[in-house]
């Protein structure tokens, strides 16, 4: 990687500003680990307005993910994804932020996504024909076929180009040819669940105490990798709404108790049962 042209860093540095002062990461759930990913964010104007592009950067591995979908006015997809990714940085353009009046989106980001610093860019940056471009050049061959999937998504597009010319800059670099990961991510079969129903369920954090596991997400994270906590954290707050996967999961965590009892059983009587057999097998099949 070889570093970014002064005047192409220039042009950045002059239409970027920070709209308050980085905040603490003390609000991120309890085992997930700091994150070190970057979202930016472009909403329709006009007829358009409510729908979104979302794209997202992890600086920690060379993956983009790309979203686009129709949002209600009180934005719970955009909400609740980000939610999911726990950025350090919401990236969006200027217009969102003019002359001190902040767009419902951004202000919503603002004051309830806590991990977040909110950064904004010049909206001539969110270019739809310099995000294909990126994405044909940058996407590693056996994920060329994202291509497709999002040549027609003008506002995805649009974020991934700010995106990646964003990392780009800040960290001094530019991405060698079939060097990212870039996947497209939609919200078919998926249910939602907004923030404030979220905090009463206490899916994520305890409403007590912050700081303590003692939530869903809490009892149910045994993931090793960043990747597999983000995974669990979309599966509470956007469960699959897919008959098929609902019903094989059913089957899985009835599986598991099967095993869970005759565990049990053959600690005390010293059965042994054919459906105790094995239980990481059972394990690797709940999707």
């Amino acid at each position: 990687m070889s570093s970014i042209e002064t005047g192409s860093r220039r042009s950045v540095t002059d239409s970027l500003s920070r709209s308050h002062p980085p905040k603490s990461l003390s609000y991120v759930t309890p085992g997930a680990g700091c994150t070190a990913v970057i979202v930016a964010l472009v909403e329709g104007r006009g007829l358009a307005k409510g729908e979104i592009g979302m794209a997202s950067f992890d600086l920690k591995r060379p993956e983009v993910i790309l979203s686009q979908f129709s949002d209600s006015q009180t934005y719970t997809q955009v909400m609740m994804k980000l939610q999911v990714m726990q950025p350090i940085e919401v990236l969006m353009p200027s217009t969102a932020c003019e002359a001190g009046n902040m767009t419902v989106l951004f202000k919503m980001i603002s004051n309830m996504i806590k991990t977040a610093n909110m950064v904004t860019v010049h909206r001539k940056y969110f270019n739809e024909a310099k995000g294909l471009s990126y994405i044909k050049e940058l996407c590693l061959l056996e994920y060329r076929t994202v291509e497709l999937e999002v040549s027609t998504k003008y506002y995805c597009l649009a974020t991934a180009a700010a995106l990646i010319k964003y990392v780009e800059y800040i960290q001094d670099a530019v991405y060698a040819p079939g060097f990212l990961k870039v996947t497209f991510q939609g919200s078919e079969n998926t249910a939602m669940i907004d923030i404030s129903t979220a905090e009463n369920l206490e899916l994520l954090s305890n409403a007590h105490n912050p700081a303590s596991a003692q939530s869903l997400y809490g009892v149910l994270n045994h993931t090793k990798t960043p990747s597999g906590a983000r995974l669990l954290r979309s599966n509470i707050l956007q469960p699959s709404c897919d008959t098929e996967t609902i019903h094989l999961r059913q089957e899985c965590v009835k599986g598991q108790c099967t095993i869970l009892m005759c565990h049990g059983i053959s600690k005390r009587e010293t059965v042994q049962s054919p459906c105790c057999e094995n239980p990481h097998q059972q394990l690797s099949r709940i999707p």
